[in-house]
């Protein structure tokens, strides 16, 4: 190649100069673009408001996020509501204790009024001073489905049977209203030893993971919370029940059975009593029910599941074969029960020691 070819190559390659200064000035502007994005500040808290979903029928779950710690420690997180823009701590708010990391926290609402809208702020509080997230908001529709929350906030589904209205659910509360804590007895030897008034708790097979299904297990005194028995109808014990709802009488119990279709004189009746009683209140099929789980229709809505019991012994028992639901009613020294079994479809009727361990269904104040 001689000089003018290569001169021609190279001033073939060669750019305009002033188009290199536009592509530069590029270059530039692009560069000073990316180091002026934006940064939060690693060294303060920072919250935030998350969606609100509707969690289940009147229940909304609430979610935050703390974003950044910084050098703060919180000591209390969580959420506050009211039905008027700018919701701050002194109104209506759920507290989850103190918080140690950045990541997502969320909670359920419910006991809400319907068409109504709620505003809504996650919050953490470090060195007493609250910081929140953004506002967001909600609003009810017209109806709820009737729900029922305790004080643990499990939420319980309800069925109403005649002129009452029943949980649908066995009841896993693990305080009493008044936020006293129910003893938890795991112990066999602990449980054996038990005085005929001594307030308890258990899991079948001290599984909690079961309890979350199934309910927890309780002492009689425990489900009455130190009250003498009654067989009132109401009965007038609110025991170990929400506020609004009572531990269900013997008379209770048999207007349930009647209204399904027990005879009268066959529901004043000990042992197994009725046909197709004990069926219309079970769940249905055997997920939860041993085979064959005779004649379980659940017609009733009652939707009982085979939760067992721990004996006056500290054993346990029947875990899907049977369910045993404790009455305010006394006998003596003793209590009554009903008992639904997977092989039977009558309802058994008896009375047995206040310190074994049963399924609790609450029933709703008129």
């Amino acid at each position: 190649m001689n000089y003018v070819q290569v001169n021609k190559v190279f001033t073939k390659k060669m750019m305009n100069p002033f188009k290199v200064k536009i592509q530069i000035g590029i270059v530039i502007i692009l560069v000073s673009l990316t180091t002026c994005k934006r940064f939060e500040p690693e060294d303060i808290l920072v919250i935030t408001t998350d969606d609100i979903v509707k969690f289940s029928e009147g229940v909304y779950r609430l979610k935050g996020t703390v974003v950044s710690i910084g050098n703060e420690e919180i000591t209390d997180h969580g959420f506050c509501w009211s039905e008027s823009v700018n919701p701050v701590l002194d109104e209506a708010s759920i507290h989850l204790g103190p918080w140690k990391s950045t990541g997502s926290f969320s909670s359920d609402i419910s006991d809400l009024a319907t068409s109504t809208t709620y505003f809504v702020k996650a919050y953490a509080i470090a060195n007493s001073i609250p910081y929140y997230g953004e506002e967001k908001s909600f609003t009810t529709p017209d109806t709820f489905l009737l729900r029922v929350t305790d004080i643990d906030r499990n939420i319980y589904s309800t069925v109403k049977i005649g002129d009452q209205i029943w949980m649908a659910d066995n009841l896993k509360v693990t305080r009493y209203p008044d936020g006293a804590k129910i003893p938890l007895v795991e112990n066999q030897r602990s449980w054996y030893d038990f005085q005929m008034d001594q307030q308890a708790y258990c899991w079948y097979e001290n599984y909690g993971a079961i309890g979350t299904v199934y309910g927890g297990l309780y002492t009689w005194p425990a489900a009455m919370y130190g009250s003498e028995g009654s067989d009132a109808n109401p009965s007038g014990i609110q025991g170990v029940c929400p506020d609004g709802w009572h531990l269900p009488s013997d008379s209770e119990w048999k207007q349930l059975e009647m209204f399904i279709g027990m005879s009268q004189p066959e529901a004043e009746r000990e042992n197994w009593r009725g046909t197709v009683e004990g069926g219309k209140m079970k769940a249905k099929g055997t997920h939860y029910w041993e085979s064959p789980n005779t004649g379980a229709t659940n017609e009733s809505g009652f939707s009982a599941l085979p939760g067992g019991w721990r004996y006056g012994d500290g054993f346990f028992k029947n875990f899907g074969m049977s369910a045993a639901f404790w009455s305010s009613s006394s006998f003596g020294d003793y209590a009554w029960i009903r008992r639904l079994d997977y092989n039977s479809s009558a309802v058994y009727r008896t009375f047995t020691g206040p310190y074994e361990g049963h399924s609790v269904r609450c029933i709703k104040d008129k």
